[in-house]
């Protein structure tokens, strides 16, 4: 007994789809989108060049549809980050608007916010880029 290519597509396909219920990210979902493609490339027995290059093509579209998406429809992680609104002290200017700063038991690079004045020694997190906390001298409103 052999398995058609459909149904091969289709098992991943549902493999990925069941994955994705434990990741919560849907890009498990987008891949497994482009694989149920390419189960029906294959259940019109087209190659399989064309049947996982029609998979590849349609997971990547699903992907960086779901990435616009959730960055048009889902908050930054950072305006949500629980680092917003802490102290920092500043250990050593490096220029007029950039510094290491002393935060959660390790050094951090830091720069002030465009509204920001330098020269203090304490500040507060306003906004998070990548590993660089982002200060200002007042603590950021609460919502």
């Amino acid at each position: 007994m052999s398995i058609s290519p459909a149904t091969l597509w289709l098992i991943l396909a549902l493999v990925l789809a069941g994955l994705e219920m434990l990741s919560g990210t849907f890009y498990l979902l987008a891949l497994a989108i482009g694989l149920a493609c390419g189960a029906l490339t294959a259940w019109l027995t087209l190659p399989i060049p064309v049947q996982t290059s029609v998979a590849a093509v349609v997971s990547v579209i699903a992907a960086i549809l779901l990435r616009r998406w959730k960055t048009k429809n889902i908050p930054q992680s950072a305006e949500t980050s629980l680092d917003i609104g802490q102290r920092v002290r500043i250990i050593e200017w490096q220029t007029k608007t950039q510094a290491r700063v002393q935060y959660r038991g390790t050094q951090w690079d830091a720069e002030l916010a465009t509204s920001a004045e330098s020269g203090h020694a304490e500040y507060f997190i306003t906004a998070v880029r990548g590993s660089t906390l982002v200060l200002h001298q007042n603590p950021p409103e609460q919502n």
